[in-house]
């Protein structure tokens, strides 16, 4: 999957049913909160910031390169 430098929004990310899997997947708390469908607009490369202080680098590169090879 094409993130486009991680420019992809967070909406694009889930409206594909791939990668929703692996969001849903890697971070079942998160992806159905309604505050993540209303930061849709959001940026991968934003949402990456915000969660580096919850989440560490390595499970966040992890996913990215699971999103990748979509």
């Amino acid at each position: 999957m094409d993130l486009r430098n991680n420019q992809i929004t967070i909406r694009e990310l889930l409206d594909h049913p791939g990668a929703r899997k692996v969001l849903e997947r890697r971070f079942p708390h998160v992806v159905g909160r309604p505050i993540v469908a209303a930061s849709g607009s959001m940026t991968l490369e934003r949402a990456m910031k915000l969660g580096a202080a919850y989440v560490p680098r390595k499970f966040i590169q992890e996913t990215l390169k699971e999103l990748q090879q979509l």
